[in-house]
Parts: structure tokens; C-alpha cells; sequence
């Protein structure tokens, strides 16, 4: 009777969590038309085939001062790091899941453990089968990939990748958050160091020292006081994976809005107490915060990073300046997201204007966007001195950020709510 009650406990939760992911799917799903309505569809369509064309051209004739090196351990270890668990796990859980742990553990995690380790595989392989002609091609690499067996090099590449999935749920599962980012940390290094070493040293040292840092990872593992299962830090996780959906969804068409928790961030949310102290910026300042310390404002603050990066490393003008525009472009819709910012219900009773809430978020918007327009444009002017191409570059991306965008934002109707 026991072992037919704890199959039956451990079917329940296999089918719970299939259940649930159906159920996200589903949620999820309908919306994309939208989206393709939109013409991203159109847009993410011509970027894809201008880097293929791109890619095609490269392969064909990898330039004599082309980073093949840098590139490589870059887009490797980018593709080999990321470690995403999927559980679908919802606040009640800790509380009606808590007496099931242990079968939580084998009939919920572990499959979800499995595909999270079956889809970083298949990424990095793909990564390094995109990446393996440019190797073979590039003058800095070419005699390093002759000594390098293209499917052996595949294969450690996908153990490097499953293996940082695995680290990544023994991370979690660390009590204290700066134990989990020491770990964290230490798995990131290694694993770029084994990267790079995969890539660039004779296989008889790299595979020793793949073997040593695994080691050293394990270790690692047995220093801090774990928990047998982080519930809080999964359903947090989960959390944040639907607010990033319904954040790039709200783009597009209007859902539902997924709460967020706020980020101290204190080196930059000091920048809204320079608002003027008075009754009409009342908006502006609450919106001011709400940015500096929520999710867009991460999501925001990365993506021109990158964008930075990109810009400041393309030795091409032109393909800098598509950079740019595409930049500025998701730059702005990220920032729409401030539309879709909600108050407390208790904000309804505060005495201001609620018809100044969308033009504070759309002068917010403004600000934010024309910074990035800046920034971007001074990076691009700086490394090609080229202002013939950048002025009118800068002044489409501060009409866009400046002036459309915080226009759409502004913008009244019906369902506009506190």
C-alpha cells in the first residue's frame, strides 16, 4: 500500500508540473500573433537574414586581423554559462508542496533538471557548429583547430555546458545569497577559463584542467549549508521569468501585469531625488523611482551596455550604425513598459492629478531614452569620427526616443487605470 500511495504521489506531481507548463504555453502562445501583427515578426526576419549573409560572407573570407580567439571564448562561454531551471513553481507551493519534498525533489525537479541540461547542450552545440568554420578559417586559429578534433571538441563543450546547469541548481540551493554568489562567481570563472583553454591549448592540457576545475567546483559545493530544496529562490525565479514574458509581451498588446520586486540599486536611484520638491512633479518622482528601482531599468541599463560594447568593437561603420538603430529601436519599446506601470490601489486617494500620471511616465520615458541616444551616438562618433553618418544617426534616435515614443505613452484611453 505504501508503494502504490507514493507512485501515486509521484504521478500527481509529474503531471502537476506538465500541467503547468501546458498551461504556460497556453498563456503565453496566443499572444505571438500579435507580435507578428506588430511587424517584428518582419523586423527579427530581415536581422536574421542580414546576419546570415554577414556570417556567410565571413566564413567564406575570415579578414587576416579578425579576434576569432576573444570571439569564440566569448560566444562559447556565453552559451555554455547560462543556466535556467524551469520549475513553475507558484508562491503557495512552499506551504501545500512542503510535506512532499522529497518527492518533489525526484518527480518535479530532477525532469526539470534533465531538459534545463538537454536544451544547454543543444545550444552550445549549435553555438560551436556556427563557430567551428570561422576556427578552421581564421588565420589566429586555424593551426590550433588542425590539432583539435571537431566532435571531441563538441562533446567536451557540451559537458562543459551540462555540468554548469547542474552547478547552477547546487547554487541555489545554498542558504545564504552571498554563499550563492561566491559560487556563482567561482563557476563563471572556471568555466571561461575551461573555454578558453578547450579552444586555444593541445587537448592533453585542457582536458586535465577541465577535469581540476570540475573539482574544484565540487568542492566548493560541500563548504556552504544548503537547503534540500530552495523553494523561496525557485519561486522567486519563476516569478521573474514571467514578469521578462509579460514585459516583452506588454510591447505588443496588452496582459496582465506581473508584479516585481524593487532593486535598492542605491548607485543610481539617488538620480530621482533631483526632481523639483513640489505638488505637480509628484508623478514624475514616483515614476522616476519606480524605473531606477524596477526591472525594465536592468533590462534597459543592459541592453545599451551591449549595444556599447557592440558599437565600440565594429570596425564597420555602417554595421555600426544598424547596431545603433536596432538599439534605439528596442530601446524605446523597453521603455513603453513604463505605461504599464501600477501603483497601489491606495494611490487613488493621494491628491494629485491623475491625468498628469501618463505624461510623467512618458517625460521619464524621454529622459531615459534620449541618455541612451546620447550615449550611443557619442560611443559611435569616438570610435569612427565619422559625423556625417552619426548626426543624422543621433537625430532619428532622438525623435524616435524623444518624441514618438514618449508621445505613444502619453496617450490616453478608456483602460488607462491608477
Amino acid at each position: 500500500m505504501l508503494d502504490q500511495g507514493q507512485e501515486k504521489q509521484l504521478g500527481f506531481l509529474r503531471s502537476l508540473r506538465q500541467s503547468r507548463a501546458a498551461a504556460f504555453r497556453n498563456e503565453i502562445v496566443p499572444h505571438f500573433r500579435y507580435v507578428f501583427q506588430s511587424g517584428f515578426g518582419l523586423f527579427a526576419s530581415a536581422i536574421f537574414f542580414a546576419v546570415l549573409v554577414w556570417y556567410v560572407d565571413l566564413i567564406k573570407d575570415v579578414p587576416e586581423d579578425w579576434p576569432a580567439r576573444w570571439v569564440g571564448i566569448a560566444v562559447l562561454s556565453l552559451a555554455a554559462l547560462r543556466a535556467p531551471l524551469r520549475t513553475y513553481f507558484r508562491p503557495a507551493d512552499s506551504v501545500f508542496l512542503l510535506a512532499m519534498e522529497v518527492s518533489v525533489a525526484q518527480a518535479y525537479i530532477r525532469p526539470a533538471l534533465r531538459a534545463a541540461i538537454v536544451a544547454a547542450v543543444l545550444r552550445t552545440l549549435a553555438v560551436f557548429c556556427l563557430f567551428v568554420p570561422v576556427y578552421e578559417r581564421a588565420p589566429e586559429t586555424a593551426v590550433l583547430a588542425d590539432g583539435h578534433p571537431t566532435a571531441l571538441l563538441g562533446i567536451l563543450f557540451a559537458i562543459v555546458a551540462g555540468c554548469n546547469v547542474y552547478a547552477g541548481w547546487r547554487e541555489r540551493k545554498a542558504a545564504a545569497a552571498s554563499r550563492r554568489v561566491i559560487l556563482k562567481l567561482a563557476r563563471w570563472t572556471l568555466s571561461v577559463l575551461v573555454v578558453a583553454v578547450l579552444l586555444l591549448k593541445p587537448l592533453s592540457i585542457a582536458i586535465p584542467l577541465m577535469l581540476l576545475c570540475m573539482l574544484i567546483v565540487i568542492l566548493l559545493w560541500k563548504i556552504p549549508s544548503q537547503h534540500a530544496l530552495p523553494w523561496d529562490r525557485l519561486i522567486e525565479e519563476e516569478a521573474a521569468i514571467r514578469r521578462r514574458w509579460m514585459a516583452f509581451l506588454g510591447w505588443f498588446v496588452d496582459v496582465p501585469t506581473e508584479s516585481s520586486k524593487p532593486s535598492r540599486r542605491r548607485w543610481i536611484a539617488w538620480a530621482g531625488d533631483f526632481m523639483l520638491w513640489k505638488r505637480g512633479r509628484t508623478w514624475h518622482f514616483l515614476y522616476a523611482k519606480s524605473f531606477l528601482r524596477g526591472e525594465t531599468f536592468g533590462a534597459y541599463l543592459r541592453w545599451t551596455v551591449l549595444a556599447g560594447i557592440i558599437i565600440a568593437v565594429t570596425s564597420n561603420v555602417a554595421a555600426a550604425g544598424v547596431v545603433y538603430g536596432v538599439a534605439i529601436l528596442i530601446g524605446g519599446l523597453q521603455l513603453s513598459e513604463l505605461r504599464r506601470v501600477r501603483f497601489v490601489e491606495t494611490a487613488a486617494t493621494v491628491p494629485i492629478a491623475p491625468e498628469a500620471r501618463l505624461v510623467a511616465a512618458a517625460a521619464i520615458a524621454r529622459t531615459a531614452g534620449l541618455s541612451m541616444v546620447f550615449i550611443l551616438g557619442l560611443v559611435g562618433i569616438l570610435c569612427s569620427f565619422q559625423l556625417e553618418v552619426w548626426l543624422p544617426l543621433w537625430v532619428g534616435g532622438m525623435l524616435w526616443c524623444g518624441w514618438w515614443m514618449p508621445r505613444k505613452i502619453a496617450k490616453h484611453s478608456d483602460e488607462d487605470e491608477i
